[in-house]
């Protein structure tokens, strides 16, 4: 699971001999002593708040207010998700969410969403002093309550970390409000996809009308083996989707320089298009996938039938890189 940061609170900074105005006083400042406010009463170390990325800020902040909220609080949505590791399509600029009992509900806040769906004990787990939902129990909630898009990136990646098909129907309550939508979810879900953008694409393709691809098709030519991420057998069309990581994450580098990188997937590109059937290779670039009148110019240009009208399934918001 992902740590926190070291969270300061007000009560032990307090005993510190540090009162309120001093608080205040150190959260403006520029050097050294600086605090950042990550929640009620809570403060975290401004070099390592500045130090830390998306999801570990977001993280904190998660900490720092269930903190607060107490032990009937859940962890619960995208906050669970951020904690469980979890991909987020809108970024990690989102409210804190907890599942609470309906006593301790309240409207909704810039910083902080409440729902009151009951957790069970056994789709609770601990993660250091906080409640989260289990990872099945994650998945269902935000497939119940976000877009198609947003519920297919974290399932298929539950189940590429191993969670079971079967535990995520579990999940699914019955009688509980969204359970058509998660069903939607559950049933695209993919552990095939290799990333958030694969699982993302899967949706755009089908907003767009597209026929159903074949995931991570294998080709050999040469004695070099290429999985590809989708293959439309039909159409003699391969796409592939392009991202930044791969030319800057260690994981994809695997101790080659960028130019190198770069060198042998074109290398592979041009081999992929000796293999009998294969007409055109597409490369898909994250953002391309926002834009679907752009993309189904292309792909109808490639030969892939496209609707007229795509259907969209995204909110508006959920367009910020994946973390």
């Amino acid at each position: 699971m992902n740590e926190p940061l070291p969270i300061l609170r007000a009560s032990t900074l307090r005993e510190a001999g540090l009162d309120a105005s001093t608080l205040r006083r150190r959260t403006r400042l520029h050097g050294p002593g600086r605090l950042v406010r990550a929640g009620p009463n809570a403060f975290v170390d401004g070099a390592a708040w500045d130090a830390a990325g998306p999801r570990q800020r977001y993280v904190t902040r998660v900490y720092a207010r269930l903190g607060r909220l107490g032990q009937r609080a859940t962890a619960s949505h995208a906050s669970a998700a951020a904690v469980h590791g979890l991909p987020s399509l809108g970024g990690w600029s989102t409210p804190v969410h907890a599942t609470v009992p309906e006593s301790m509900y309240r409207a909704r806040t810039q910083d902080l969403v409440l729902h009151t769906r009951p957790v069970s004990d056994t789709e609770r787990v601990r993660a250091g002093h906080i409640a989260v939902t289990t990872v099945p129990r994650t998945v269902v909630d935000i497939a119940m309550t976000a877009d198609l898009r947003t519920g297919v990136v974290v399932a298929d990646a539950a189940l590429r970390t191993g969670v079971r098909r079967d535990d995520l129907w579990r999940a699914v309550h019955p009688n509980a409000r969204g359970r058509a939508r998660a069903a939607q979810v559950l049933e695209l879900a993919d552990g095939r996809s290799g990333s958030p953008a694969e699982s993302l694409a899967r949706v755009v393709f089908r907003e767009l009308g597209l026929p159903e691809p074949v995931l991570q098709q294998e080709f050999v030519v040469g004695g070099h083996r290429s999985a590809v991420d989708f293959w439309f057998p039909a159409a003699g069309v391969v796409v592939e989707i392009d991202g930044r990581a791969k030319y800057t994450q260690e994981r994809y580098l695997a101790g080659r320089d960028q130019t190198e990188v770069f060198l042998d997937e074109k290398r592979r590109h041009g081999r992929l298009l000796t293999v009998p059937g294969i007409r055109v290779v597409l490369r898909i670039e994250w953002r391309e996938l926002f834009d679907l009148d752009a993309l189904s110019l292309r792909f109808r240009a490639a030969g892939l039938p496209c609707v007229v009208r795509p259907v969209r399934s995204a909110r508006h918001d959920a367009v910020a890189p994946l973390r």
